[in-house]
């Protein structure tokens, strides 16, 4: 079910969206909800991930190996941002 919202754009934006609307022939309010729904996909999916980073002494270890014969692929995530 679609209903209507009154959203205030840049008129810049505006001439981009009517631009691609043109060259897509897709309706720009078909756009604009696609836009819409990818950006809080993704905003959903960063609140729902930890953030995720590698400690400074895996890091460490892994640069000691760079340029010798027993170079590493670099290290995975090994400490997760507390909640």
């Amino acid at each position: 079910m679609k209903q209507t919202a009154d959203v205030e754009i840049p008129a810049d934006v505006l001439r981009r969206l009517d631009a691609l609307s043109r060259r897509t022939q897709r309706p720009m309010s078909d756009i604009a909800t696609e836009a819409l729904s990818d950006y809080l996909d993704a905003r959903d999916v960063a609140v729902q991930e930890p953030e995720l980073f590698v400690s400074n002494a895996t890091v460490l270890g892994w640069l000691k190996t760079w340029g010798t014969a027993d170079e590493t692929d670099a290290p995975v995530a090994d400490i997760r941002k507390p909640s």
